[in-house]
């Protein structure tokens, strides 16, 4: 496998990594994450820049999470409508995929709903990933606590999540889903925009 690296001095460096990646356009940019009591501090805009222009995978390297890729979890919303989150879906499931491929994972897909009312079609669900029924959970509650539970639960070594990439007002807006499972779990977090 061939690697590439490049310094550079920067004020803003999420727009210095995106330069880069747009310029040698790599299969996926890793970064480090934080001691997890620092995790709090962790989402400034920068990184929030990173992850959510990056038009390739960004893998959240956790310190203390397992270098093994033999569990994957891939988080989706099968409950919409919306041509964004249908579409996010799809990448999730791929590199999802990919990953299995490349490393001779299994793959487990999670999605959360909050209550009876927002119950996902489970058939649906099944259908669009091609998955065995126990590779795919469906879990009550906040979609942060459902899918780092799970995670854990299948002792997962990567988690994949989606971001929407927003601009504007919204770009600045905190508390979204996806950082709230960014704070939650103990795995390597691979992001897709």
């Amino acid at each position: 496998m061939d690697y590439t690296y490049e310094f550079c001095w920067s004020t803003e460096w999420s727009d210095a990594v995106l330069n880069c990646a747009d310029r040698i356009q790599p299969n996926i940019i890793f970064i480090p994450d934080y001691d997890p009591d620092v995790r709090r501090n962790m989402f400034t805009n920068s990184k929030w820049d990173l992850l959510r222009k990056s038009f390739c995978p960004v893998l959240i390297a956790r310190p203390g999470a397992s270098s093994h890729r033999k569990v994957i979890l891939a988080a989706l919303n099968i409950r919409t409508e919306n041509p964004k989150y249908i579409e996010m879906n799809e990448k999730i499931l791929a590199d999802g995929r990919k990953q299995v491929e490349i490393y001779g994972a299994e793959l487990y897909v999670i999605n959360s709903y909050k209550d009876s009312m927002h119950y996902p079609d489970r058939e649906q669900l099944l259908k669009f990933t091609g998955l065995p029924t126990e590779n795919v959970h469906l879990g009550e509650g906040d979609p942060a606590d459902v899918i780092a539970e799970y995670a854990d639960e299948i002792n997962a070594d990567v988690v994949i999540i989606g971001t929407m990439h927003r601009t504007g007002a919204a770009a600045l807006m905190r508390g979204n889903t996806s950082e709230k499972v960014l704070r939650k779990v103990k795995q390597d977090v691979v992001t897709l925009s």
